[in-house]
């Protein structure tokens, strides 16, 4: 039973680690969502 419930506790352990990532990484910063600035400048042709 002992073998068991260790088994269980690693597993659980790397299952919670894949989950949350690795702390010692430093924060995850998800992509931008939403509108973005409009950071290219238009060429005005004059005809």
């Amino acid at each position: 039973m002992t073998i068991i419930l260790k088994g269980l506790r690693n597993w659980f352990g790397q299952a919670l680690e894949y989950t949350l990532g690795n702390p010692g990484e430093g924060k995850f910063q998800p992509p931008p969502i939403g509108p973005q600035p409009y950071s290219d400048k238009p060429q005005k042709f004059h005809y």
